[in-house]
């Protein structure tokens, strides 16, 4: 079991990825914005991000950034999620620190499966 923290602005979505990865008993932390993400992140520990690439407000590229420059948050597991299949978008989200991507519209299996090898490989060092 891990405490994932899901990062959109669409409730919907985030309730899709909480329901896809329910059965591995997981726990979630759910966010509609970086504010509320930041907010999380400073009281819980996290241990994987899902984290939307375009939101209003705080990007999800401003998101990863910050994490990385902060000793607490620097380790977790982070997959940008985004409706981009543009090589350069996926490439600022692995610039900003992601580990792995997912893209919209979400392929339930694949996500399972990035979510596993991400909780499964070793600390970010």
């Amino acid at each position: 079991m891990a405490r994932i923290l899901i990062v959109d602005d669409e409730e919907s979505i985030r309730d899709l990825i909480k329901e896809v990865l329910s059965a591995d008993g997981h726990e979630f932390h759910l966010a509609a914005n970086g504010k509320q993400a930041f907010e999380i992140l400073r009281s819980k520990e996290i241990e994987l991000a899902i984290v939307d690439r375009n939101m209003p407000g705080i990007s999800g590229i401003e998101v990863v950034q910050v994490m990385r420059h902060n000793a607490k948050t620097a380790k977790i597991k982070v997959l940008m999620c985004t409706g981009a299949s543009v090589t350069k978008e996926i490439d600022e989200a692995f610039t900003a620190g992601a580990d792995d991507y997912i893209l919209k519209p979400l392929n339930f299996a694949q996500l399972a499966v990035k979510v596993a090898k991400a909780l499964a490989s070793p600390p970010r060092a």
